[in-house]
C-alpha cells in the first residue's frame, strides 16, 4: 500500500557562474583634418561599452558593445600632446558548458589591453582584447516531502530542516546621469580632452517599503590638456542615487547592485555655454542590476519506517548551497613599473583588477592586476609604462567550500619615483561569495509491505548497548520502536547524548 505523504513547494532562482571567454577585436582610423598628424604614440586607453547580451539557441552567449578608445600622441607640430578618439564594435560568442536555461543573463566586459600603432601620419590600427564574465541565474521549482497525511498511524519521521541563501529577484534600470564638473580656477582653462576613466560602484542598497533604493558612487578622472601644452589631471567622485521596482519584496531581504557602463561622454563646456574652457560636462548611460537574496527554510524527510509493518522508501538527493555568505577584505598592493629613463613627473596612474582565481591547492587567492603610469622624463618628454602582474591573499576558508571572489581597487594610487622606475602602492578590495555545497538524502515515497509470514517475532524487551556510529533513531527503526520509548525506560532526556557505556532497554513499541 502506497505512504501518503504531504509535500511542500519550494520556488527560487540558483547563481550560475560560466567559464569566460575572450574575445579580439581591431580597426584602422583615420586622423581627421582638423587634428596634426602623429609623430609619436604615447599609450592607447579605453573603456569597454558592453550593450547586448544574450543566449543564442544553440546554447551560446552572445556579447555586444564597443571599445572607446583615446589615443594620446605627439603630433609633428604643435604645442602639445593630442588625442584620437574613435570606438572599435565587437560581437562574440562563448559556450555555455551544456547549461540549457539561463535567465537574467548578465556579462561584464574587462578590457584585458588595447593598443594602437601608427600605420602612417594620418592612420592607426588599433587592437582591443577583451574577456566577457557570463553569469545569470537558474529557477528552481521543487517539491519535498515533510510529514504523513492523517490517517497514517504507526509512522515514525525523521525531519531535517536546513537553511540555503538564494535569489528571490532580480531588478534591472537603464538611466542617464548629467554632471558638470568645474576645474580648479586657479589653473588654465581645458582646450582638449585626451582621455576619460569611469569607476562605477555600489555603496547601498535597501529595500524601503515597495520601492528598491540603490545608491552608488562614480569615480570620474578626466586628462586634458591645458591652453599652453600642459597635461592636467581632473579627477572627482560622484555620488547617484536610484529607485527601482521593489513590489512583491520584503524589506528584511538583502540586496546587492552591480554597475554596467553602457557609454560614457565627456565634453568641454557647461549649460551657461558650450565655451567654458572651466567647465566640463559628463554624461554616463548606466544599467543598476539589483540582486534580491532571501533565506530559504527547507524542511525535508531524511528517513522512515513503520513500528507496525515493513516499509520501502524511495529516497532521492537533495542539493543546496548551505552557510552562503558575503565576506569583504581589503589588501594593500605594491609594484614596481620599470621605466628604463629617468622619471622627472608622474602624471596619471592607473590600476585595473580580474576576478579572483583560487590557486596553491585551494589556499590562496590569486589576483590578476594590470598597472598604467603616464610619465615625464628629464627632457619633459611624455612616456608610459604598463605591466600584468598578480597579487595573492590567503583564502582563509575551511576545506570544502565555494568561492567566488570578484577584485577591484577603489581608492588612491601612489605613485613613488625610483632610480628604476615607478613605484605603485594601491588597495584592493576583495568580495567573496563563500558557501558549503551540501547533499541530502530525502524521502520522495514510500510504500507499506505486509509482514511475511515466517518473519520472527519482536521480542517484548531487548537489552542492548549502543554500538559506534548508532545512533538512538537507528536502533529505534532496527527494532521498530520508537526514540520516545526508548528514553523513557531509560530515564534518558536528550537522544543526541545516548551512553554507549551501559546497557539499554529496549522495548516493544505498543
Amino acid at each position: 500500500m502506497e505512504l501518503k505523504l504531504k509535500k511542500a513547494g519550494h520556488d527560487y532562482y540558483e547563481p550560475l557562474a560560466f567559464t569566460p571567454f575572450s574575445c579580439e577585436t581591431m580597426r584602422e582610423s583615420i586622423v581627421p583634418d582638423s587634428c596634426a598628424d602623429i609623430a609619436r604614440i604615447v599609450e592607447t586607453t579605453g573603456m569597454v561599452y558592453l550593450t547586448g547580451r544574450e543566449m543564442t539557441g544553440d546554447g551560446r552567449f552572445c556579447a555586444s558593445g564597443a571599445v572607446d578608445v583615446s589615443v594620446l600622441y605627439i603630433p609633428e607640430k604643435g604645442d602639445g600632446p593630442c588625442a584620437l578618439h574613435f570606438q572599435i564594435p565587437f560581437q562574440c560568442y562563448g559556450e555555455s558548458q551544456g547549461e540549457e536555461t539561463c535567465e537574467f543573463l548578465d556579462i561584464r566586459g574587462e578590457l584585458r589591453s588595447v593598443d594602437a600603432r601608427m600605420l602612417n601620419p594620418r592612420k592607426v590600427l588599433a587592437r582591443a582584447d577583451l574577456l566577457l564574465w557570463p553569469m545569470g541565474c537558474r529557477r528552481r521549482e521543487m517539491s519535498v516531502c515533510t510529514q504523513t497525511e492523517e490517517g497514517e498511524s504507526g509512522i515514525e519521521l525523521l525531519r531535517e530542516q536546513k537553511e540555503t541563501r538564494v535569489i528571490a529577484a532580480i531588478r534591472e534600470k537603464e538611466f542617464t546621469y548629467v554632471e558638470e564638473l568645474p576645474l580648479s580656477p586657479g589653473r588654465g582653462g581645458a582646450e582638449e580632452i585626451i582621455s576619460t576613466r569611469m569607476d562605477v560602484r555600489g555603496t547601498d542598497s535597501k529595500l524601503i517599503g515597495s520601492k528598491l533604493v540603490v545608491k552608488g558612487i562614480i569615480a570620474a578622472s578626466v586628462l586634458y590638456r591645458e591652453s599652453g601644452g600642459r597635461l592636467a589631471l581632473l579627477q572627482q567622485e560622484l555620488p547617484f542615487s536610484q529607485i527601482l521596482e521593489g513590489s512583491g519584496l520584503e524589506e528584511s531581504w538583502e540586496s546587492e547592485t552591480a554597475y554596467r557602463l553602457l557609454s560614457a561622454e565627456c565634453r568641454m563646456g557647461g549649460e551657461a555655454g558650450d565655451d567654458d574652457a572651466h567647465v566640463m560636462t559628463l554624461t554616463l548611460l548606466l544599467r543598476a542590476r539589483a540582486t534580491v537574496w532571501r533565506t530559504e527554510k527547507i524542511e525535508f524527510i531524511a528517513d522512515l519506517y513503520s513500528t507496525a509493518a515493513p516499509v520501502s522508501c524511495q529516497t532521492g538527493e537533495l542539493a543546496l548551497r548551505e552557510d552562503s555568505q558575503r565576506q569583504s577584505r581589503r589588501i594593500n598592493g605594491r609594484e614596481l613599473l620599470e621605466t628604463g629613463t629617468a622619471v622627472k613627473a608622474v602624471v596619471d596612474t592607473e590600476i585595473r583588477c580580474s576576478w579572483a582565481q583560487l590557486g596553491g591547492g585551494g589556499e590562496t587567492l590569486e589576483i590578476p592586476l594590470w598597472g598604467r603610469c603616464l610619465y615625464m622624463d628629464e627632457n619633459d618628454a611624455l612616456h608610459s609604462v604598463s605591466k600584468a602582474f598578480t597579487v595573492t591573499a590567503p583564502a582563509e576558508q575551511p576545506a570544502g567550500v565555494q568561492i567566488a571572489a570578484q577584485a577591484a581597487c577603489h581608492g588612491d594610487v601612489i605613485a613613488s619615483i625610483l632610480p628604476d622606475g615607478i613605484e605603485l602602492r594601491f588597495p584592493v578590495e576583495l568580495t567573496l561569495d563563500v558557501c558549503r555545497p551540501s547533499r541530502h538524502v530525502c524521502v520522495c515515497g514510500g510504500e507499506i509491505q505486509e509482514e511475511p509470514a515466517d518473519a520472527p517475532a519482536i521480542p517484548s524487551l531487548t537489552l542492548r548497548k549502543v554500538g559506534a556510529g548508532e545512533t538512538l533513531w537507528s536502533v529505534a527503526k532496527q527494532y521498530r520502536t520508537t526514540c520516545r520509548a526508548i528514553m523513557a525506560v531509560n530515564d534518558l532526556s536528550d537522544e543526541r547524548q545516548v551512553p554507549t557505556d551501559r546497557l539499554l532497554l529496549i522495548p516493544k513499541a505498543r
